[in-house]
């Protein structure tokens, strides 16, 4: 399984991050927050696919290209839209929705669920293209401790973050992988077959016992001596916040050790006053956060359009300063 990534949009203006899990059979596609000229440069086919649509809050500079994908996905009837946001998800999706005229849609089968993730809570929204999305049905409110999204190929979480507003943070993580140790196979002398889907089933106990060759096993003899866990893949993105001074161990231990983090660095380190008083970052703030969570990589993005004139690679440097696997989007080291 692989998590492929890019971010979405030019330096100094809005940005978008298109993420697609490969897990071989499927593949999952997802989008975060959608600001203005970001999905505009995806193929139709691939923003059609969109399974899942997260918004970390509805400032404009996030939401901009949303009336490209209303107008995509206003009704695929193969397979319904998700959008998640913070609380008051559902009252900007609708009011979008009903400000445009659907009296053609009657015998439309589209589905939209709406998630409005609060802390510790999750409230599910139903639209149907066939009401012209002029009623919303509360499907389930439900506590949350876990994940706010849990596929068994992956799960998303999700952190309220502070930008005067609610804001939500993301974290993808891929389900760990279960391999079997061959070498330890053939020294058991034991032979490969449909068992070996049930070792590595988490629902049968490791009390049952399984008959192989005409000998019994313990299901949790046969895991320990034969199971190995790899670890799954994690991204996270942050985005529009203040860099906790109160509780930034919590959000650190959040994003710990995650291979790939994207971070808003919308300032530069000599104009700290002008990120605390817009409550955003400043890419120094990004790379301190990424060197004392231990992150695989950083990537840096979201910068304010005062430094227009200025190349990317200013950024950068500042922040590898301070976390050397620090990194611009691909196609931003070139400008």
């Amino acid at each position: 399984m692989t998590i492929y990534h890019w971010l979405l949009g030019q330096p100094y203006q809005d940005n978008a991050l298109f993420v697609k899990i490969d897990e071989g059979q499927s593949i999952y596609r997802l989008l975060f927050d959608c600001g203005e000229n970001t999905i505009s440069n995806l193929p139709q086919t691939e923003i059609m696919r969109i399974d899942h649509l997260f918004f970390s809050h509805f400032h404009l500079d996030h939401v901009a290209d949303l009336d490209r994908f209303i107008r995509l996905n206003y009704n695929r009837p193969e397979k319904p839209v998700h959008i998640w946001g913070p609380p008051g998800t559902l009252e900007k999706i609708f009011n979008r929705l009903n400000s445009f005229t659907w009296n053609l849609l009657s015998d439309a089968g589209a589905r939209w669920f709406i998630h409005e993730a609060g802390e510790g809570s999750l409230k599910h929204f139903l639209l149907l293209a066939r009401d012209q999305f002029k009623k919303a049905y509360l499907q389930k409110k439900e506590p949350v401790a876990d994940a706010i999204l849990s596929l068994p190929a992956f799960k998303v979480f999700a952190a309220t973050l502070d930008h005067k507003i609610p804001v939500l943070g993301f974290k993808v993580t891929e389900t760990p992988r279960k391999k079997i140790n061959v070498a330890q196979l053939e020294q058991l002398r034991l032979p490969p077959g449909p068992w070996i889907k049930t070792l590595k089933d988490d629902a049968v106990a490791d009390e049952k016992e399984l008959k192989i060759n005409g000998r019994r096993y313990n299901v949790g003899f046969l895991r320990k001596e034969l199971l190995t866990i790899l670890r799954g893949n994690s991204l996270c993105y942050l985005t529009d916040f203040i860099f906790p001074q109160n509780d930034g161990g919590r959000l650190i231990q959040w994003i710990k050790n995650c291979d790939v983090l994207y971070c808003e660095s919308q300032y530069l380190a000599e104009d700290l006053p002008l990120a605390e008083k817009n409550f955003h970052l400043t890419v120094q703030q990004a790379a301190r956060l990424a060197n004392q969570a231990n992150v695989g990589k950083l990537f840096i993005f979201h910068f304010s359009q005062r430094y227009k004139d200025l190349p990317p690679l200013t950024f950068l440097k500042q922040a590898q300063m301070t976390f050397r696997r620090s990194f611009l989007p691909g196609p931003w080291e070139k400008i």
